[in-house]
């Protein structure tokens, strides 16, 4: 087993990256396990990891940061995952791209909770110069993906799939925490006169997207 002196003696670039994902990998387990994000503190992460919290705080500014490059990871996961799913359907349809963006963002909720939050919570408290990266990265992994959707149906030009990209990810921040309400709030909108304020994250996203897209479609 990997022990906090094993990780103190690490002084090669090789090393220090593996510190680096393996903290990565170590909040990934407990988000995964059920840890909400704004209980994930870099105490327990630090104790979990096996490392120093002085150790941690030489790769991430806070945790904020680690969950911003944890949000990146995963982005750059789900998008391979959509990337490869747009594949398997050229000359793909308005229903086809929507059914494929809405699944892929749920085969990665984790993304899917961090986005939920970002706006809120991970953006007001990292550096200038992180968040300068972090958009740029974001703004790279969106056209890029603009790029394939042109691709795959290029029914639309390309300026209009940045614009749907960069609107459909509003709209995930927006509906990925409506869709999981708090208990009490849950046991309210199980009434039957309520069943319209419910909302089921795939299904809505799906008609959400294809909204979009319809609206985007030349006149």
């Amino acid at each position: 087993m990997t022990t906090s002196e094993t990780f103190q003696r690490a002084r090669k670039p090789e090393q220090k990256e593996e510190r680096r994902m393996h903290l990565l990998a170590t909040a990934k387990a407990a988000l995964h396990g059920g840890t909400e994000v704004s209980d994930l503190g870099l105490n327990e992460l630090a104790r979990k990891a096996q490392m120093t919290k002085s150790n941690v705080y030489r790769y991430f500014e806070n945790r904020e940061a680690l969950l911003l490059a944890l949000l990146e990871e995963e982005s750059v996961l789900w998008r391979d995952e959509l990337v490869e799913r747009l594949a398997i359907t050229p000359q793909a349809t308005a229903e086809q791209i929507a059914q494929a963006f809405a699944g892929a963002s749920v085969a990665y909720p984790l993304m899917c909770r961090l986005f939920s939050v970002l706006p809120s919570i991970i953006e007001h408290n990292v550096s200038r110069e992180r968040l300068t990266e972090f958009k740029l990265n974001s703004l790279a992994l969106m056209v890029g993906l603009a790029e394939q959707l042109h691709l795959s149906a290029p029914t639309l030009p390309f300026e209009s799939y940045v614009r749907f990209v960069r609107l459909a990810m509003a709209m995930l921040i927006g509906l990925w925490p409506l869709s999981r309400p708090a208990s009490a709030l849950a046991g309210v909108l199980s009434l039957p006169e309520l069943q319209v304020l419910r909302y089921d994250f795939e299904t809505d996203f799906t008609s959400g997207l294809l909204l979009l897209l319809r609206g985007l479609e030349p006149v």
